[in-house]
């Protein structure tokens, strides 16, 4: 296994790859703002919906330096992608890194729910997204002051599509925050609850697994999430390539 381990940097994106991984977000972004726009909201809303799921696949992939860029490139897109999700990246990046290195453990915020019953996931949802800004400004004190100045900035976000709103009449950018804040309230139970609680051959994932053959963004991290554990330095668009290639992990405890 640990051979394997040592071949995942064998995985890497080529430059056409990693332009398509890093443009994906700000190109759908770009559609939704035109629909938007001219009000086609039967297309804005799902646009809105593939923005954010791009984003964060890019996200995750920044948290694990996988695009091929430099440290400080990963970073910076760390930055960006997650106020694509009104989020604090390097906040983030805390909470998802103790989930690797102490998954399901008493101090894995991240993977709470995975701990919960349905109803609780659905019930705690919202306020998850808050106990997990709190808890990586207690894990990661010295990252306090860029965590912050993020977390400023998608208030300042907030604020500015509240002012659209309130002196041009434009829902443009409130549209956009409610479709974040759904996608964010749901995610102990996509990025939790149900990877965790669902094993690695489950009929549910391996049709995941080969739907994501097709279109590995959106559906690579949740049908190859036993796989990303194992090679966490794969990135999420070489994940179907690398469950072909590498040795399939055992199911762990931490999934159930």
């Amino acid at each position: 296994m640990k051979e394997a381990r040592a071949k995942q940097s064998d995985f890497r994106l080529s430059k056409g790859q990693r332009t398509i991984e890093i443009l994906r977000p700000w190109v759908l972004l770009a559609f939704y703002i035109a629909f938007a726009f001219y009000g086609i909201w039967w297309l804005a809303v799902p646009a809105a919906l593939a923005t954010c799921l791009a984003a964060f696949v890019q996200l995750h992939d920044s948290i694990h330096n996988a695009l091929g860029l430099s440290k400080k490139g990963h970073g910076r897109l760390l930055t960006l992608s997650a106020l694509l999700l009104l989020k604090s990246g390097h906040a983030l990046k805390v909470t998802h890194l103790r989930h690797h290195g102490q998954c399901l453990s008493d101090d894995d915020p991240e993977g709470e729910p995975a701990k919960w019953t349905l109803k609780q996931v659905f019930l705690n949802g919202p306020y998850h997204i808050f106990a997990l800004r709190f808890a990586s400004l207690r894990i990661a004190p010295k990252t306090r002051n860029r965590q912050l100045a993020e977390t400023a900035a998608t208030a300042l976000l907030l604020v500015i599509f509240i002012a659209f709103y309130l002196v041009w009449g434009s829902v443009i950018g409130l549209v956009y925050w409610a479709v974040a804040f759904v996608l964010s309230a749901l995610m102990p139970l996509w990025a939790s609850y149900i990877p965790h609680k669902m094993a690695s051959r489950n009929p549910a994932r391996l049709a995941g697994a080969q739907a994501a053959r097709f279109w590995t963004p959106i559906l690579a991290s949740f049908a190859f999430h036993h796989l990303h554990h194992t090679y966490p330095k794969v990135p999420t668009a070489l994940l179907p390539k690398a469950a072909q290639e590498l040795p399939e992990p055992e199911d762990h405890d931490h999934f159930h």
